[in-house]
């Protein structure tokens, strides 16, 4: 499949070279809109742009010297995907760094690594003073890793032979994802068709409101993409508009849901999507968080009236539990008992095959369903009782993969934990940024949360953030595939 005992490295290096002439056009775009609003930015977003469009010419003129009939391994597709999102994040840092923006290379680098993983964990203590060139290829980052940079590639540069599918499933998150007929290409290219009319649908609603064309253009492609980057320091808040709150509500799900659901509603198959358990279980834990959060404030603050209580428990119970990480109030002064229903929600996330980060619902769902099959086994030591899903029986080997992802994602926020309590953190933010991070969500706890940032931290924590933030976005053994020594053996 490779000849000799290495990776097919012009392959890797043309697949790179093919992402960074891509992220090149996109620097360009914000470049465009530093001319318009005739910002100090413009100069250093073209360089930024040059320095990368040489870089990836030259990856792409290397890697064109590959042989097209090389198939592409396992390892190729592994290796290629993680180094995409480093090179992306390094590259995407560039502009913020050298205009002085953000004067550290590590808070540029954690803040991009934030937007391309869709994260929304930020640094930065005064989000307005960003130059409107900045601001527009901040929102971007999110947008472009809302469904993959790998899986954009797909769509503008079709690859050359070999497994290019295995790239795709090396990309996208999720248990598992629906199979196509068509093509990985044509797969692709329809996801982000169906990615950029949201888009549209929604630039239109947020100018109906409050917003002015530039704030919804950024705002749409941050919600859409579960990211939760704004351009105001009090994110959605700052406008106190119920009418722009229930939207972002509704779009924030559309994009934590599986895409491919879009696909089968396109093809009028809708009892594919109404039998959809993962949904159904979905849209069943929010209602319930937010009930159970709307009668705690309630509770708690008997001042507060019933409508508001709603609207705040439904947009911080969206907000979270789809990885976009914006907010309307800060949650931090309701209490330990929110913070702990807030924080189960962000390991639980948003839906396989969506933009969301996490666990994902389909792998809870599972993880419940085997372990009520346990007492059944025990009652009945002999009974063959299989995990159904969508009326589907899960294999064995599936299933122990879900329980090996799910105690790996457990042990990596331990180790984390344990890693930030190092720098000097306190456990409840030490939590709340490893819980944040690893499931790509954006806020955290203590001085992390909604009204805060995460500037105070060490640079050994932001690299750290950055790491995990990596790990979640690519469901966790794409990356850590790379640490093991049978990765690099022939």
């Amino acid at each position: 499949m490779i000849s000799g005992p290495g990776l097919n490295w012009r392959f890797i290096a043309k697949i790179l070279g093919m992402t960074l002439v891509m992220e090149s056009f996109f620097i360009l775009l914000a470049s465009g809109v530093s001319f318009i609003y005739h910002g100090p930015d413009f100069k250093y977003l073209l360089i930024s742009t040059g320095l990368c469009l040489v870089l990836g010419l030259s990856l792409t003129f290397i890697g064109n010297l590959a042989e097209k009939s090389k198939i592409v391994g396992k390892r190729e597709s592994f290796f290629t995907v993680t180094m995409s999102w480093i090179l992306f994040s390094f590259f995407g840092s560039i502009p913020f760094f050298i205009s002085g923006s953000i004067p550290s290379f590590t808070d540029a680098f954690f803040e991009t690594m934030s937007g391309f993983t869709t994260t929304g964990s930020t640094i930065l203590t005064d989000i307005e003073s960003i130059p409107h060139g900045l601001m527009f290829w901040r929102c971007m980052t999110q947008w472009l890793g809302g469904l993959g940079v790998i899986v954009f590639s797909l769509v503008l540069l079709p690859l050359y032979g070999g497994e290019v599918s295995q790239l795709f499933d090396a990309e996208t998150t999720g248990l598992f994802h629906d199979r196509f007929r068509p093509r990985v290409v044509e797969v692709a290219k329809r996801i982000w068709g169906i990615y950029m009319v949201f888009t549209v649908i929604l630039i239109v609603l947020l100018y109906l409101g409050p917003m002015d064309l530039y704030d919804a253009v950024c705002h749409s492609m941050t919600t859409i993409s579960t990211g939760g980057y704004s351009t105001k320091q009090n994110s959605i808040a700052h406008w106190g508009s119920t009418y722009l709150e229930f939207v972002v509500v509704i779009f924030m799900i559309v994009g934590a849901i599986n895409f491919s659901i879009y696909y089968f509603l396109l093809k009028k198959n809708f009892k594919r999507v109404l039998h959809d358990e993962e949904i159904h279980w979905f849209l069943g834990i929010i209602i319930t968080a937010t009930v159970i959060v709307m009668i705690g404030l309630v509770v708690t603050n008997p001042e507060m009236r019933q409508f508001e209580s709603f609207k705040d428990s439904l947009f911080q119970v969206v907000s979270l539990i789809t990885t976009t990480g914006f907010s309307t109030q800060d949650y931090i002064p309701w209490g330990p008992f929110f913070w702990v229903i807030l924080l189960v929600l962000m390991v639980i996330c948003g839906c396989a095959g969506s933009t969301s980060g996490g666990l994902k619902v389909i792998r809870m769902v599972v993880l419940v369903k085997n372990a009520l099959n346990e007492f059944g086994r025990l009652i009945h030591p002999r009974a063959v009782i299989p995990v159904r899903l969508n009326g589907y029986v899960l294999s064995l080997d599936l299933v122990q993969r879900l329980l090996a992802f799910a105690f790996l994602y457990v042990v990596i926020i331990l180790l984390g934990v344990v890693a930030l309590l190092l720098t000097g953190l306190e456990f409840d933010e030490a939590i709340g940024a490893a819980v944040t991070a690893l499931g790509n969500v954006g806020p955290g706890l203590g001085n992390h949360g909604p009204s805060g940032s995460f500037s105070g931290l060490t640079d050994f924590a932001k690299w750290l953030l950055s790491f995990l933030m990596l790990v979640g976005r690519l469901e966790l053994f794409t990356v850590l595939i790379l640490f093991t020594p049978g990765f690099w053996k022939k």
